[in-house]
Parts: C-alpha cells; sequence; structure tokens
C-alpha cells in the first residue's frame, strides 16, 4: 500500500489512471473492440475510430498535467526503452500544451521581480508565443528598447512537480522490490535520471547559465550567435533573454529568398555541434526546429538551454573512436568504441548481440563514406538495445539522441546533407589533439596523481580494515545468481501446499460435520460427488498453474 503522503493528489491520479488504464488493459488482452471508449461514454472525445492503447496512456498523461507530459516527452525520445508505436504517440505531447492566463503569468513574474510588470518593461505583450508543460514564453520590450524573451514558469508547476516526484518515487521502489524486470531495466536509476531532468527544468537561472556557457564558448565564431541573459530580469522562475529575430530552419525557401544557399547553412549548423562535440565537450541537447534560426545577418541562433549534454575526455575519446573506425571501415575500432560506451547486453546474449552489431557496421561499411546517414546508424543502435533490452546510460543516450537529431534537423535544409561528410575533418583534427604529447602528458598527470592518493591513503586504509575485522565488525555476503527463481519457485511451491492443506480441510470438515449430524437428506453418493467436484476444481486449478507457469 501507498503511504499517508499526498493522499488527495494520489486519488486524482489513481481516478485519471482508472479511466484511461481500463482502456490500455483491454486493449492489451484484445477486448478494446467490445468496450465503445470512442463514443465518449467515459468523457473520452467521440470519433469513428477505437483508441490504441498508445493513445490511452498519452491521454491519461495529459490531464495527469506537468510532470507527467514531462515524462511522456522524455520517453518519445528513448528509442531504447519503448515501442515505436508510444514514441509515435507520445511525441503528440510536444503541441498539446494549452496556455496559462496570462494574468496569472503576470503575477508570476511580479512576484519574482518585484515590481509591477508595467514598470519593469516598456511593452510586455499579453499572447504568448509559446506555451510548455511547465513555463511560457512572451514577447516583451526593456525600457532601454531592447526587444526581449520573457520565459515564466507556470503557477503551481513547481508543487506540483515535487509532489508527483515523492509519489512516483514511492511507486517506483516498489516496483523494484516486486517486479523482476524492473529490476533488469533499473527502474530506480532511470527514475532518478528522470527527476534529476525535470527538477533542473524548474531552475530557470541554471538554464541561464547554460547559455552563458554557449555563449563564451562560442564568442569567437562568427557565424554563431547566442542571445545575451539579462540577470536583472531573470531568476529562478523568470528567463529574460535577448530576441533572435530570423527564419527556423524548416523554411527553406524563405531562407533562399534571404540570399542564402541552404545546403551551406547546412554544413555551418553541423560544424556548431563538432565544436560543441570535440572542441567545447558541451553541446545543446534538443536540436529540433524550433531552437535554430538563420539569423538576418547569415549568423546561426541557438536558443532553449534547458537541455544540455557534458562530454567528459574519456566519452569524447571513445566518440572519436567510434566515428573514426565508421570513416576508415575499421570494425574493430567500432566495436571496441561501442563496448567502452556502454553498449553491453545480458552475458547469455554477448555473442548475439556482438554478430548483430557486426552484421550491421558491415553493411555500413559496404556503402560510400558520403552515403551514410548518422541518424540511421543511431537508430539501428537504438533498435538493438531495445531488442537486448539494453538501458543506455544517459550522458551516452542523449550524445547519440543527439547526433541523430540534429543530422535530421540538417536534412530539412539539404535532403542530400551527410554529418558524416562534416564529421570527417572534425574526426583527424581531434585526433591530432587526443594523441598529442600535450594530451596524454596532461591525462598521464592526473592518472599520477590519483596513484599517489591511493599510495597515500592504502597504509591508514589498511590498519582500518585490520581493526574492524579484530573487532568482528566486518560482514561478508555472498550472492547467488539463480536466488530469484529460486524464492519465485518457492513461493509457488507455498501456495500449491497451502491450497492443498485448505482442500484436505475442507473435505475432512464436511466429513466430520456429516457424521455428528447425520441430517435426514445427507447420502454417502452425494457426499462422494460433492468431494469428487471439489478435488477436480482443485486439480484443473493445479494444473492450470503448473502450465502457466512452466513447472
Amino acid at each position: 500500500m501507498f503511504g499517508p503522503r499526498n493522499v488527495k493528489r494520489k486519488a486524482q491520479i489513481a481516478k485519471i489512471l482508472a479511466k484511461h488504464g481500463f482502456g490500455f488493459i483491454v486493449e492489451k488482452v484484445g477486448l478494446g473492440r467490445f468496450v465503445p471508449f470512442h463514443w465518449g461514454i467515459l468523457g473520452h472525445p467521440k470519433r469513428k475510430e477505437r483508441y490504441s492503447a498508445p493513445e490511452h496512456l498519452r491521454m491519461a498523461f495529459e490531464e495527469l498535467g506537468p510532470t507527467f507530459i514531462k515524462l511522456g516527452q522524455i520517453l518519445s525520445t528513448r528509442p531504447d526503452l519503448i515501442p515505436s508505436e508510444y514514441i509515435e504517440e507520445f511525441t503528440k505531447l510536444q503541441d498539446r500544451i494549452p496556455p496559462c492566463p496570462t494574468s496569472e503569468i503576470v503575477k508570476v513574474i511580479e512576484e519574482e521581480l518585484g515590481r509591477p510588470v508595467d514598470e519593469l518593461f516598456l511593452n510586455f505583450e499579453r499572447k504568448p508565443v509559446a506555451s510548455a508543460s511547465i513555463g511560457q514564453v512572451h514577447r516583451a520590450r526593456l525600457r532601454d528598447g531592447t526587444d526581449v524573451i520573457v520565459k515564466v514558469q507556470k503557477p503551481g508547476v513547481e508543487i506540483q512537480i515535487r509532489q508527483d516526484l515523492e509519489i512516483l518515487e514511492e511507486l517506483v521502489r516498489r516496483l523494484s522490490t516486486h517486479w523482476e524486470m524492473a529490476q533488469h531495466w533499473d527502474l530506480e536509476g532511470l527514475f532518478e535520471e528522470f527527476a534529476y531532468v525535470l527538477r533542473n527544468e524548474l531552475d530557470y537561472e541554471r538554464e541561464g547559465r547554460n547559455a552563458e556557457t554557449f555563449r563564451r564558448n562560442f564568442m569567437k565564431d562568427e557565424y554563431v550567435h547566442i542571445p545575451e541573459v539579462f540577470w536583472e530580469y531573470t531568476t529562478s522562475r523568470v528567463l529574460t533573454l535577448e530576441e533572435l529575430k530570423g527564419v527556423k530552419f524548416t523554411e527553406v525557401d524563405r531562407i533562399r529568398a534571404m540570399g542564402y544557399d541552404p545546403g551551406e547553412v547546412a554544413r555551418r549548423g553541423a560544424m556548431v555541434y563538432m565544436n560543441m562535440f570535440f572542441r567545447d565537450g558541451f553541446f545543446h541537447g534538443d536540436p529540433h526546429p524550433g531552437n535554430f534560426f538563420l539569423l538576418k545577418d547569415g549568423r546561426i541562433g541557438l536558443v532553449d538551454f534547458g537541455m544540455v549534454g557534458v562530454l567528459d575526455d574519456m566519452l569524447r575519446l571513445n566518440l572519436l573512436q567510434l566515428l573514426y573506425g565508421i570513416t576508415k571501415n575499421d570494425m574493430g575500432l567500432v566495436m571496441d568504441a561501442l563496448y567502452d560506451l556502454g553498449i553491453r547486453g545480458e552475458l547469455k546474449r554477448e555473442g548475439m548481440l556482438r554478430k548483430e552489431l557486426e552484421v550491421l557496421f558491415s553493411y555500413y561499411f559496404l556503402k560510400p563514406l558520403g552515403e551514410i546517414k548518422l541518424s540511421r546508424v543511431v537508430n539501428d543502435i537504438f533498435r538493438l538495445t531495445y531488442r537486448y533490452r539494453i538501458s543506455l546510460p544517459s550522458d551516452l543516450f542523449l550524445l547519440l539522441k543527439t547526433i541523430g537529431m540534429a543530422e535530421g534537423l540538417l536534412m530539412n535544409l539539404d535532403p542530400g546533407f551527410k554529418m558524416i561528410n562534416v564529421v570527417k575533418p572534425y574526426v583527424s583534427r581531434s585526433r591530432r589533439v587526443f594523441t598529442s604529447p600535450k594530451f596524454v602528458s596532461r591525462q598521464v598527470e592526473k592518472n599520477l596523481l590519483l596513484i599517489s592518493k591511493m599510495i597515500v591513503q592504502s597504509p591508514e586504509k589498511l590498519k582500518r580494515l585490520t581493526t574492524m575485522l579484530e573487532a568482528g565488525k566486518v560482514e561478508f555476503s555472498v550472492r547467488y545468481e539463480g536466488e530469484k527463481r529460486l524464492v519465485s519457485d518457492l513461493r509457488k511451491d507455498i501456495n500449491r501446499l497451502a491450497l492443498s492443506i485448505l482442500t484436505l480441510a475442507f473435505i475432512v470438515s464436511m466429513a466430520l460435520v456429516v457424521s455428528a449430524y447425520k441430517p435426514e437428506f445427507f447420502k454417502v453418493e452425494y457426499f462422494l460427488m460433492l468431494v469428487g467436484l471439489v478435488a477436480l476444481l482443485f486439480f484443473g486449478g493445479l494444473m492450470f498453474k503448473v502450465f502457466r507457469e512452466g513447472a
């Protein structure tokens, strides 16, 4: 049972899930055609076609509010975790967020900045530019005439998200205890990643710091423009940025009308990401069309810095090795990089996974380098990780997803664009950097420092261990790999034994009652028939459980 906290919200969640979850269940067991949800009998929008299981879940997320909308949006980018039909449905959550009344948004701004909106801004547009699950965006003009974008957190969102995260944490903890698949997928680890992302998105000051980092990294790149953050108009719930006036990457005809070649814009967009990956180790993790603009002066502008990725030296080295192996058709380098990146299956299926990866990359090696789509390589890797139930590390997943999305974004500009053509010179340049004496000496110096620290601390740690051993305070545990199966089989056997005892007790008690009271209507043949019927039901139930459980 759930704990006593957040009872009202739990009841609300249960009600909504009962409404949509029932539809989800009947679809799964094949009875959906007999339950006309599409008639609107439970409040669903009326239509001619039946609702699918993914549609039921998406509608439930929409009704449950910001936390679950964000969960659906994040799941829509995780082909390594959920089937494609759910990904397709969850992507609709990106465009179905109703705006909050402007009066409530104005109230948040005035509470956060401590002054009336009319004093803060020369002009504040009441109609929002965009609305998301956590906040919405309005155009405004500062007193000095600067046009800005004001991103405001919707009122009550933070409280509800923190409440929902507590409920989800409780649920995940219980599932991890009682459901074997939850442990296999590391449900607790995935929840922690989701909670970390969501809590970070509640802090707009953090997003402002991310924007400042990008602005500093691209200060010397004349073809990139990162908007300025106006810190005096920024808090944890309000973010004020310079407005970028340009054309989205999807508006190819307008880009041509401005006098720019879409193919060249795509190439520069790829260079932006190559510099993020290999030069800075800090990249924009959400390259969808609404976040990239071509400005009037030809520069590429970026917005929305809530989701970013950080690459340490080892991750960059492994990425470099993977891309270098692809450009050189070297299977050994590719496989070694994939394994070091964390793409490993269960021990008993390791051989099959490796074989499938080798077949996959052999196919790509047969193609000319300029025809390889990195987005397709990434999707094929995700397909295999889903099939082999591999949960990718969050930093690796964000990196691969970003590579695939970035190439897709740039192909909107130029359908013939291939990221690999821009990658090759960056890989060659980065290889020289990562194999240079300066880089190697820095890594050796760092490792020597760690070794020195271990040597200095070893005597103290050894003494502490010896003391604990002498005091009998050290405990050892042996983990038997088959324990879960053993416990499961033991539980089944106990259930069968209990059922047998109850059945026997029923028969004996009936015999005692009959012998004690000797009712007039009693006949031995009736009694035997009843006992036989009970035994038959018991035996049938037992055989059903045996065949179902495979015991």
